[in-house]
């Protein structure tokens, strides 16, 4: 057995989880739980109107919605207890149906398998001289429900935090590893605030990576201007699949935007961050959405994968969905910079270079290889190179990094509301 496995295996029982098995029940649930719908959205032209995707029951409540800048391509996950899609378009920017605006309803079939896809479903958005009869759409704000969301799940959008709050311990850390639909449960995923929020202020987006938390920015965010800047900290599961992590960042940013009316944001990643903040900018590019995104820093992150994912692909007994993410050869990494970045946005590429470990004599940070931090792709699309004698971790308390950072900052000016 490769060692590199024989260290992840070591890491689960570390971790004070039963590792894979716990492993295996948990992705079974989120199978059980979850499915996924796609298709094609056509609506009346308005470049600033969103359109909110909604799953409802039997009994017309919201159970799920999803926020598109754009016409175009969708996608949303649903419970298997979903009947229907109420889709409209979001002309008062209210976050709410309100009478003349456009919208169409969709009928979900009476019975979809647990886990299998439903595809191909288009939908045209028209406005109607009347509207849907009660109990087809969704009524109220759908912002105020938002506990009220697939399984149960509550995503914290604007929650002011503290990073030294048990939500940000390393346990719930492992759980989003090798938990990840308890994780979610649990309601830890989303964005957070350290701060009320202030239109005054452009918000910074810290990605952490796997087995991370907020909490591991603690030193960075200390020393970001908090004049002119207000710290946004994304939470989430680092076991499940970077595309699907990328996919509810953008959903939440989104959401956001539509309650928030920010004008620019920036990324600030760490590690595995960096792959799902470009997951990210790669769907923005493709749809056309996220124009608010202003630059992306990544900070030693695996641009070429790593070694280790591909070893529990091949050889464990149970995969950890972000492994085939995480893959050298798998088609994520593949095709991650294929799409070049959206129009308008840097990328600022952070590499540590003190090898720390023990049982490595690859050059890197002791975690990350050089070679992956430094993938030929990644920097011809970056507007800038920066490396630091600071390992995996120690780079993101440096000073030299936060000043780095808050040079890349300054240098773009906000834009005018």
């Amino acid at each position: 057995m490769p060692r590199l496995l024989a260290l992840l295996i070591l890491i689960a029982n570390l971790a004070g989880c039963t590792g894979f098995l716990d492993l295996k029940h948990d992705l079974k649930t989120y199978q059980d739980t979850i499915t996924h719908v796609s298709g094609t959205l056509a609506a009346p032209d308005c470049p600033s109107c969103a359109i909110l995707v909604v799953a409802l029951d039997k009994q017309g409540q919201p159970l799920s919605y999803k926020v598109f800048e754009h016409p175009g391509r969708f996608d949303i996950l649903v419970s298997p207890r979903a009947a229907k899609l109420f889709v409209f378009q979001d002309i008062n920017h209210d976050i709410a149906f309100n009478p003349g605006e456009p919208y169409a309803p969709h009928t979900l079939p009476s019975a979809h398998p647990d886990g299998t896809p439903l595809t191909g479903i288009d939908l045209k958005l028209s406005a109607a001289s009347s509207p849907p009869p009660a109990g087809t759409y969704p009524d109220g704000n759908l912002f105020a429900l938002r506990n009220r969301l697939v399984a149960g799940i509550d995503v914290q959008l604007g929650s002011v935090a503290k990073l030294n709050e048990a939500r940000f311990d390393p346990e719930r850390a492992s759980m989003g590893m090798w938990q990840p639909m308890q994780f979610l449960k649990a309601g830890l995923s989303g964005i957070y605030f350290l701060e009320d929020y202030s239109p005054n202020k452009t918000p910074v987006l810290f990605v952490h990576g796997i087995n991370g938390t907020p909490r591991d920015f603690a030193e960075l965010v200390s020393r970001i201007d908090r004049n002119t800047y207000q710290p946004w900290l994304f939470y989430y599961p680092s076991g499940l699949e970077i595309p699907t992590i990328g996919d509810a960042l953008l959903n939440m940013l989104n959401e956001l935007r539509q309650e928030r009316h920010f004008n620019d944001l920036h990324i600030v990643a760490h590690s595995m961050g960096g792959l799902v903040s470009r997951s990210l900018l790669n769907t923005c590019r493709l749809e056309s959405e996220c124009d608010f995104v202003r630059t992306f820093t990544s900070i030693s992150s695996p641009f070429g994968g790593a070694q280790a994912a591909k070893s529990g692909v091949e050889y464990a007994p149970v995969v950890m969905p972000v492994w085939r993410s995480m893959s050298p050869e798998g088609p994520f990494l593949t095709d991650l910079f294929s799409t070049p970045l959206p129009a308008g946005v840097e990328h600022h590429i952070l590499f540590g270079f003190r090898n720390v470990a023990t049982l490595s004599a690859t050059s890197g940070d002791g975690t990350i290889p050089l070679d992956s931090q430094l993938r030929h792709a990644a920097q011809q699309q970056a507007a800038s190179l920066r490396g630091y004698d600071e390992d995996h971790l120690s780079i993101l308390r440096s000073e030299l990094t936060g000043t780095y950072v808050n040079a890349i900052l300054s240098r773009v000016p906000p834009r005018q509301p």
